[in-house]
């Protein structure tokens, strides 16, 4: 493990031209199922861990690209192996959201929620043992949490 992976959480690309040093501990968890999370990521879901914008460090920013997925949403890539490594979301201008699978090391976390479950694949069943939202009110719920006194819920990345 690199020596300042000890004291901050590390992420990057496959390729390993992008690297991510997150300085402060993550302040939510949560799995969203809404159509864009499930297309982007290819998969059922996506386990999001949100950080404070600021302890945001990126090395290799110029492999960097960029999507506009929605007037909300900006996501950020690799250039030459696709992997998506974080996300801003203009509603919650303090925080960059990074999906838990590009996070390096082990690190004590576990979602807190679903989201957007009115969205989830047809082929999947979510576990009940969280708390599910669904339906467009779901983003008032991750947007309350985040702003709330005990932030622990939401993600950038989610809808719009």
């Amino acid at each position: 493990m690199d020596l300042q992976c000890k004291t901050a959480t590390c992420s990057g690309c496959y390729c390993g031209a992008v690297r991510l040093t997150l300085t402060a501990i993550p302040t939510s968890v949560i799995n969203c199922h809404c159509s864009q999370c499930r297309r982007l990521g290819g998969a059922a879901y996506t386990t999001w861990v949100s950080f404070p914008r600021a302890s945001l460090q990126v090395q290799g920013e110029e492999h960097t690209g960029r999507f506009q997925v929605t007037a909300n949403v900006e996501r950020h890539f690799c250039r030459y192996c696709g992997t998506h490594v974080h996300s801003y979301d203009s509603r919650m201008p303090e925080l960059v959201g990074v999906s838990a699978g590009v996070i390096q090391e082990s690190i004590a976390i576990s979602p807190s929620a679903h989201f957007f479950i009115d969205d989830e694949a047809p082929w999947h069943e979510a576990s009940e043992d969280l708390p599910m939202n669904g339906g467009e009110s779901a983003y008032d719920r991750v947007q309350d949490q985040m702003t709330g006194p005990q932030a622990t819920n939401g993600a950038p990345g989610a809808r719009d």
